[in-house]
């Protein structure tokens, strides 16, 4: 007779898992010898360690995770039962432990602890506190990680209970948490049982959703004291935010009815918009939730709260339906909403005191005559700190709303370290306002600071804000008198001594100690610079400037590294004695560049557009309309903005180059949102939201767009002429014709309203073009027929000759030019036909250049070599399609453009049933009046580039050309100036 093993263990598989044979390996290992392993699914090329080992080998459905567990638990004969990830390591103590566990205490379940894998990690961590013969109800932690990887159940209890993993779902908590909730009892081990790679693929928001709201109810029945801690998790949760964000006509099947029924306590603590939205989708109220949506895209900024009542007078939010008889009054109570914002900006060491400055106040209260108090807690121990009141602006800049002012929000204040009782000590804040007290810990702003000043450790992170505890004795630190202690430090590519400000604004570190390569390279996504090291004996410099392009850092926060010989990165990080009193922000050009560091005193650089405080954000948007002057003499200017300031190209370049040359005497004014790109010598540039950009927009004769890009606070001026050139001939649909397609992007609209109501002037480069636009825009002005001045350089063969030596390419090797369009629904922008396989299967004599769309080029990386060009950041994609001998494309209108030369495209378009029918949607027959053929795999797309014939589609290429551009002709953009200037 055979003796049934003590444990099984499911390991789900469907073939090709990275970390497989790791788990795998890791269960082999483990001390309790006398268990069973069922790899359950379609382990396909998985080789079992040894006998204990099992393929269970499943048909339909065999690939999904929760499919293959509950075979592989049928299929099982242990006394306990587990499940293992096969991303996931199991330390080799782990299952002996939790088995150990029950057998001792005779409870249902056992379960330990999770962590996340490192190449470091070991199960050998500190030790937490366990609890045997537990429950859930006592121990509510267990609802925050009901993973089943670190659980081993008692067999007989799994059987009598019938759980079950969903299918299709890829989730534990659907079992782990009912399993806690019907035991009798659970061992809870103070071990790591389970080292886990992350987070598993996303599944169906709604699906997740309903899963979650059946663990709902079973809390309602069997542990009510549990529910409202799980209900609120659930409503404050992603899922439900994006089912809300789906619905139109209806509510999904009884979500309504499941909503109705969620714990009255746990909607009580929700802010105000998700408590509207969840009780209209209970009440399938879908079109007030469709006005909400819309309320909470545009709107919300701009409402504040209203103090209402006659002996108990209470602050309610001012949203949509407030006075809808048929919504209960308390939806808007606005008590959760009114939450403490308490932030500390920056501490700095100097003669033996801390110096904080921050801010603090009551979220949709004005801060002018509020109150604020600040103390250091421990325990139940305070101290005290006085507090002088500064002047923030910025704070009400930063706030994202435009109706209550935060200006005298700010704080500054003192901790003298030679006074501080030992001890770890966080910084709290009280503010009271307009009869609201709000008291808490004050976070930590951006960037994370750890440093010794004297005895204490001052720490300053955004989800701690500041800590003030004993000095490490392994940390970086200064003595009491400012010197800089040497400390450990991790591996690093070299410690900054000093950061100073040149005169010309390049950013210099000085380091001390090894620096081990020959330049300082600053990383931000895919994007690199770099710049030289300039060495001695005993220091090194870097100054950190302009790119090579000669373009000042985009926007953006950038890891700063040192590149070594052997071509790897190590980071840089700064001395103690600049983490303790590091260099203020510093406006350079159009930007303004803040240090930062992490724990560690990695060095970064957070970069953004330099808006003073009464020029970003809603509130100094509302407040400039309402200082606007109702009328303003025009000067003889034309500005220009392209892609809102985002590049020098397109229709706005190409009249602008035009005016200039007609008319001279005009003044030329480009909008930059982020100062990269260069202009002509004589324009202007102006940064987009700044009062030169405001003057500029207020006084100009002309203003030339290409997309529905004028800030909010642009108030057309009498007399003023705005030409909407647009950016291309539509095959996708735009504005208004976005109804019904879930994934695109739409402008609100009375915000497409707004900006269409300032257009004089609509280009339009066929009559196709102007019925598109008209239905779409909702414009019912005056549309030119004029072709599209962009298209003008496509009829110049200089124009080419300069584009291809400018990209280096010698005018015996065939161009070919990839530029797909960009994806609703995929803000990743992956590239469906891969460059480097491309570029080693065409010719010799072929050089592909990559053109990713501008909306997600920042983060992608393309390589470059001899037969690959990335042309992401060319300026003018005019220029590209003037080199280029063929395009490849999807959807991009680049296509309409492209067929006023004549030469060939080719369309590769895998996805191209999805993004008709449910991402974009299109004006016309893409697959029967395509001028060129419409490719699904990329192997067909590299046939036909090295070996296909496209003579066949002439016919039809001319047909394309004489309906989408018509008027192309190289004049398009004289047409343009002589309208704009008779």
């Amino acid at each position: 007779m055979t003796v049934p093993p003590r444990l099984s263990v499911v390991v789900p598989l469907h073939g090709g898992e990275e970390h497989a044979e790791e788990c795998l390996e890791s269960l082999r290992d483990q001390t309790l010898d006398d268990l069973e392993v069922i790899l359950a699914g379609r382990p396909r090329g998985v080789r079992p360690p040894d006998h204990r080992f099992t393929l269970l080998t499943l048909g339909d459905g065999g690939d999904d995770p929760g499919t293959a567990r509950n075979a592989g638990a049928a299929f099982a004969t242990g006394r306990y039962l587990a499940f293992a990830d096969p991303g996931s390591v199991v330390p080799a103590d782990a299952y002996r432990a939790l088995v150990g566990a029950l057998d001792h205490t005779g409870s249902d379940l056992a379960c330990g602890r999770i962590r996340t894998w490192t190449p470091h990690a070991t199960g050998a961590a500190v030790k937490a506190r366990e609890f045997l013969r537990t429950h859930i109800t006592r121990h509510p932690k267990l609802l925050d990680d009901p993973r089943a990887g670190g659980t081993v159940f008692r067999r007989e209890f799994w059987n009598r209970h019938g759980f079950a993993f969903p299918a299709g779902l890829g989730e534990d908590f659907p079992v782990t948490i009912p399993a806690h909730v019907l035991s009798t009892s659970a061992d809870v081990l103070g071990e790591v049982v389970c080292l886990t790679r992350g987070s598993r693929p996303p599944t169906d928001p709604l699906r997740r959703l309903r899963a979650m709201l059946e663990v709902s109810d079973l809390l309602r029945r069997h542990a009510p004291e549990l529910r409202t801690a799980y209900d609120l998790r659930l409503a404050e949760g992603p899922d439900l935010e994006a089912v809300l964000d789906a619905v139109r006509d209806r509510v999904p099947d009884g979500l309504a009815e499941a909503l109705g029924r969620l714990d009255p306590g746990a909607l009580e603590r929700l802010p105000v918009l998700r408590r509207l939205r969840i009780h209209l989708a209970a009440h399938d109220m879908t079109g007030e939730l469709a006005e909400l949506r819309m309320f909470a895209a545009s709107e919300i900024r701009h409402r504040g709260v209203l103090r209402r009542g006659l002996r108990r007078r209470r602050w309610y939010l001012d949203y949509p339906f407030r006075r809808d008889p048929r919504l209960p009054r308390s939806l808007f109570d606005a008590s959760r909403d009114l939450r403490l914002v308490a932030c500390v900006d920056d501490v700095r060491h100097t003669d033996g005191r801390l110096v904080l400055a921050g801010h603090a106040y009551i979220a949709h209260l004005d801060s002018g005559r509020s109150r604020i108090e600040l103390w250091l807690q421990r325990g139940e121990e305070r101290i005290t700190l006085q507090v002088r009141r500064t002047s923030r602006p910025d704070v009400t800049a930063d706030s994202r709303q435009s109706v209550a002012c935060h200006d005298d929000s700010g704080f500054e204040t003192v901790v003298a370290i030679d006074a501080l009782p030992s001890g770890r000590w966080a910084l709290h804040a009280r503010v009271r306002a307009r009869g609201v007290t709000r008291a808490g810990r004050a976070l930590g702003a951006s960037g994370e600071r750890v440093f010794d000043a004297g005895n204490v450790r001052v720490s300053l992170t955004r989800d701690r804000g500041l800590t003030l505890g004993p000095r490490a004795d392994d940390g970086p630190h200064l003595d009491s008198a400012g010197q800089v202690s040497t400390a450990r430090r991790t591996e690093s590519g070299g410690q900054v001594s000093a950061v100073r400000w040149s005169e010309s604004g390049e950013l210099v570190l000085e380091g001390t100690g090894p620096c081990p390569g020959g330049r300082i390279v600053l990383e931000r996504g895919a994007e690199r610079h770099s710049w030289p090291v300039r060495r001695d004996e005993e220091t090194w410099t870097a100054a950190i400037g302009r790119t090579a392009e000669g373009l000042p850092l985009r926007s953006g926060t950038w890891r700063v590294l040192a590149l070594s010989p052997a071509g790897g990165d190590e980071r840089v990080r700064l001395s103690p004695a600049v983490i303790a009193d590091p260099p203020r922000p510093r406006v350079t050009g159009f930007h303004e560049v803040s240090v930062r560091t992490s724990r560690d005193g990695d060095l970064s650089l957070a970069v953004r557009p330099a808006l003073g405080p009464h020029e970003r954000g809603p509130y100094a948007t509302r407040r400039r309309r309402a200082a606007a002057p109702r009328r303003t003499a025009l000067r003889n200017a034309a500005v220009f903005d392209s892609y809102g300031g985002g590049q020098y190209s397109c229709n706005p370049r190409a009249v602008s180059e035009e005016l200039a040359r007609r008319h001279p005497d005009t003044e030329i004014v480009w909008v930059t949102r982020d100062g990269q790109f260069a202009v002509p010598p004589g324009v202007r540039l102006v940064l987009y939201g700044s009062r030169e950009h405001e003057e500029a927009l207020r006084t100009s004769r002309f203003v030339v767009a290409n997309r529905r890009t004028q800030p909010g606070w642009y108030r057309k001026p009498r007399g003023q002429t705005v030409v909407q050139t647009w950016h291309g001939t539509p095959l996708k649909r735009l504005g208004l014709d976005l109804e019904g397609m879930p994934y695109a992007q739409r402008v609100p609209r009375d915000e497409l309203a707004r900006q269409v109501a300032t257009w004089d002037l609509l280009l339009s480069p066929s009559p196709f073009a102007t019925s598109a636009l008209r239905g779409a825009f909702g414009y019912e002005g005056e549309i030119l027929e004029s072709g599209y001045p962009r298209n003008d350089v496509l009829f110049d063969p200089a124009r080419a000759r300069a584009a291809r030596r400018r990209l280096g390419l010698t005018g015996d090797r065939r161009v070919i030019l990839y530029a797909p369009t960009w994806r609703d629904d995929d803000a990743a922008g992956v590239l469906a036909l891969d460059p480097v396989r491309a570029a080693g299967a065409l010719g010799d004599d072929d050089v592909l250049l990559v053109r990713a769309h501008y909306l997600v080029a920042r983060d992608m990386a393309i390589p470059n070599g001899d037969r690959i060009h990335d042309v992401s950041k060319f300026p003018d994609m005019a220029d590209l399609l003037a080199a280029a001998d063929v395009l490849v494309t999807d959807y991009s209108s680049a296509m309409f453009d492209f067929a006023c030369t004549g030469r060939p495209m080719v369309f590769f378009a895998p996805d191209l049933e999805r993004y008709r029918d449910e991402v974009r949607g299109f004006y016309f027959d893409f697959e029967d009046e395509a001028p060129g053929p419409v490719l699904r795999t990329g192997d067909d797309v590299l046939d036909v580039l090295r070996h296909g014939d496209l003579g066949p589609f002439a016919a039809r290429y001319e047909r394309f050309a004489r309906r989408y551009c018509p008027w192309d002709d190289g004049h398009a953009s004289a047409r343009v100036v002589a309208r704009m200037r008779p």
